[in-house]
């Protein structure tokens, strides 16, 4: 399959980044539709700006139903009702590319929307719309991610395939915002405790220093194996964190989740029987223990 004619729902912030890069791309045709199109007040701005961008604006979904290829880049309250809005319109085969940040119960719910359409999950990632859209890496889930992929590489884009089930590219999405969006807040937590505290810039040099000192890969493998090997004592040192995070004038709010994990691990090393200072040997080994772990008797 190649595809010529492109269509794309939402032209906000994203839809803008990838619309452009879409339409500067050779051999592409693309319609776009935005429910502000339809506003007498706004539309006819907004479809000035689609034009200007070398698309082709739709006020009503319906014009998509003849592209091959439609994506959709709405907020994340309206994906699935996007999906619905478009499924008396979608042809049987159509690729539908969901590239919108939410969970994979939505991603679900939109391939529900849209059976007899070939739904892809899609999200994007790793320094997202601040990127110019032919930079912003996008991932990609389901039976036909792989041809998306290429489609949407063709046109331009940078894409990875992640999963053959749809839902896997939203799970990562998701779970890296555990990581990166709890180091956020980590970081927030932190530097208001180390402001009042007056240790702003020996805070940034000696954490500075340990994460210089690790790819990331290895660090997290050592902070989740350790761990294992040292809940018991470190939820000790958790308290202490708490306290003096609490000490400064904070609300420990992360240090709170802290204290929280650390002592479910210990309860439930204490139940297995596991022997304290056993660090497991590999990531593996260590979520394998985790995820076997009893909760043991709360902490009293």
């Amino acid at each position: 399959m190649t595809a010529r004619r492109w269509g794309l729902i939402g032209f906000g912030e994203a839809g803008r980044v990838i619309g452009g890069a879409l339409a500067a791309a050779d051999g592409v045709d693309l319609a776009v539709h935005d429910r502000v199109l339809a506003d007498p007040g706004r539309g006819p701005s907004l479809a000035d700006e689609v034009r200007a961008a070398g698309a082709t604006p739709v006020d009503d979904v319906g014009g998509l139903a003849g592209c091959d290829v439609v994506l959709s880049l709405v907020t994340p309250a309206t994906a699935v009702a996007a999906a619905e809005s478009f499924a008396p319109h979608a042809r049987p085969g159509q690729l539908y590319v969901d590239l919108n940040s939410t969970t994979p119960a939505a991603k679900h719910a939109v391939a529900a929307a849209l059976t007899g359409t070939r739904v892809v999950d899609g999200v994007m990632t790793g320094g997202g719309i601040q990127l110019d859209g032919a930079r912003i890496p996008i991932s990609l889930a389901g039976p036909d991610a792989a041809e998306a992929a290429r489609l949407l590489a063709g046109a331009g884009l940078r894409t990875v395939v992640v999963g053959d089930a749809v839902g896997g590219a939203a799970a990562l999405k998701m779970l890296r915002s555990v990581v990166v969006k709890g180091m956020e807040c980590l970081w927030v937590e932190a530097l208001l405790a180390a402001r009042e505290l007056d240790v702003v810039e020996p805070l940034m040099a000696i954490v500075e220093e340990t994460l210089d000192r690790w790819p990331t890969r290895d660090f997290a493998a050592m902070l989740v194996t350790t761990h294992v090997g040292h809940a018991g004592r470190r939820q000790v040192e958790a308290r202490m964190v708490r306290e003096t995070v609490s000490g400064a004038g904070v609300e420990p709010l992360m240090s709170d989740a802290l204290v929280a994990r650390q002592e479910r691990t210990a309860r439930g090393l204490a139940a297995a029987g596991r022997a304290a200072g056993d660090v497991p040997a590999s990531l593996d080994e260590a979520l394998a223990v985790l995820r076997g772990l009893p909760e043991g008797p709360p902490a009293g």
